[in-house]
């Protein structure tokens, strides 16, 4: 009898050499049940790691996902608990805000170390906190507008990519509570690679 097929090996990710266009991948505001796992698959079949910064109440609703985020070599991140902007709160509350969301994101890479202010929104008070707290502040150049409703179902895909053939270096944002762009993140990152001389840098490196 033939031997049993074998189950393919995953997928080494593939890091560019420096002096070449490189892109990072990060989603916010998940981890959301259905639409996670769909942009997890793109992100391995295309031999791609990323940061997801999640919003901690999402974080303590789906532990598995981030279990499987972890496992497949992405880090995450604190996008806070709750998604206010931080920039029109006292200290006490974004103290809050990041803390509780690391205690649910802490035992994953990344969990300790990386913030994102949700819309991009911070101050010098909101500076001040995340670096007290250890963090690194990580934004974007390359946002994708994927949430926007005159972007959707799919024109955010060549308004990221239009950003991303002009720069050297792109720090991606799309979303991945979106059913559109879950749906179209496949096709998103193979237009990506296809680019020449472009191709997506470890998120250890963002």
């Amino acid at each position: 009898m033939p031997d049993a097929p074998q189950d393919p090996a995953p997928a080494e990710p593939r890091y560019l050499a420096r002096g070449r266009k490189t892109v990072w991948i990060t989603l916010d505001d998940g981890p959301h049940p259905a639409h996670t796992p769909t942009i997890l698959r793109a992100l391995d079949a295309h031999g791609v790691r990323a940061v997801f910064f999640v919003i901690g109440r999402n974080a303590r609703a789906h532990p598995g996902l981030l279990a499987e985020m972890a496992g497949a070599g992405h880090l995450v991140g604190n996008h806070t608990w709750t998604h206010p902007n931080l920039a029109r709160q006292p200290a006490a509350t974004i103290r809050d805000e990041l803390a509780r969301t690391r205690d649910a994101i802490a035992d994953h890479p990344g969990g300790t170390t990386l913030f994102r202010p949700p819309y991009g929104a911070h101050n010098a008070t909101v500076d001040r906190v995340a670096a007290e707290m250890g963090y690194r502040t990580i934004l974007w150049s390359v946002d994708t507008l994927d949430w926007n409703r005159a972007y959707k179902p799919d024109k955010w895909v060549q308004h990221g990519l239009d950003q991303v053939r002009a720069r050297t270096e792109s720090v991606v944002i799309a979303h991945d509570i979106h059913k559109t762009t879950a749906a179209h993140f496949d096709a998103f990152l193979g237009r990506i690679r296809g680019l020449p001389g472009t191709g997506f840098g470890a998120p250890t490196e963002i």
